[in-house]
């Protein structure tokens, strides 16, 4: 294969372009846990356990990956509500526990290029229960 004059600038900015995007920061794949927070019913006779997970993947996208997100909310260790997280718009959930009906509005938050923090405000019966944080990304909350 013989390269054209033209072709040869064309060809170092490609490989530049590659090796640039090899280094550029990247979300690392992984599990980022919220802290788990009680909350008492007033109709229940016990308190219930909130927390969850934000699990990432680096999918394949063309030559390169791009992460993919999901959010679990437990209650009491039992998978109550789950959806794919993205990066650049809120998302509803909905479920149920123990006969209540469960929703949680997750919203994300670019910290950096490559970490983003998501909240969710979740609802029991209407009721303000509990704020979840995960942070996913080359920074991540301690």
């Amino acid at each position: 294969m013989r390269l054209t004059k033209n072709a040869v600038p064309r060809l170092v900015a490609v490989l530049l372009l590659a090796v640039l995007g090899a280094c550029a920061a990247r979300t690392q794949a992984g599990r980022s846990e919220a802290a788990p927070q009680v909350w008492r019913p007033t109709a229940a006779k016990g308190a219930w356990l909130i927390a969850g997970h934000m699990d990432t993947q680096r999918v394949p996208a063309g030559i390169a990956t791009t992460p993919r997100h999901e959010v679990v909310i437990t209650v009491n260790g039992t998978p109550a509500m789950r959806a794919e997280m993205p990066r650049d718009r809120p998302v509803e959930l909905s479920g149920s526990a123990e006969g209540s009906a469960l929703a949680a509005m997750c919203a994300p938050r670019m910290l950096a290029r490559a970490t983003v923090e998501v909240t969710c405000l979740v609802l029991v019966d209407n009721e303000r229960a509990a704020s979840l944080v995960f942070t996913a990304g080359t920074r991540r909350s301690a």
